[in-house]
This record gives C-alpha cells, structure tokens and sequence, in this order.
C-alpha cells in the first residue's frame, strides 16, 4: 500500500505548500482543513483529499490519519 500522507494546516501558507509539493511528486495527500472555502476546494482541484475538522483537536487528527 502506497504511503499517504496527512497535512494538518493544509489551507495554511506552509501547509498549502507542503500539499502542492507533494502531489507535484506524485504522493497521495488528505488534507485537513478548518472549513470549505476557495483554498480547501482548490486543494480538491489539484488532487488531495480534502476532509474537515478542528486541526487543534487530537482526537480528530488522530480519527483521519486512520481512515
């Protein structure tokens, strides 16, 4: 099984970037977002999975890198 990778922040300047890079590279990315908005659905656009929740709540990050 091919790696995933889980980007907290994803709508965010850094984690923005980080999720570009990777599927630039080909890497299968979920990204987790705050709250659909332009920044989450271009992230959809260029190929990440896009789920949402509070990235501040271990219980949730921890729920959506098992899924």
């Amino acid at each position: 099984m091919a790696a995933r990778h889980l980007i907290t922040g994803a709508t965010g300047a850094t984690g923005g970037e980080v999720v570009r890079l990777l599927l630039d590279a080909g890497a299968s990315v979920r990204a987790l977002a705050h709250r659909e908005d332009e920044r989450s659905r271009e992230l959809q656009r260029r190929g990440a999975e896009v789920v949402y929740d509070d990235f501040l709540d271990f219980d949730a990050v921890r729920r959506h890198w098992r899924e």
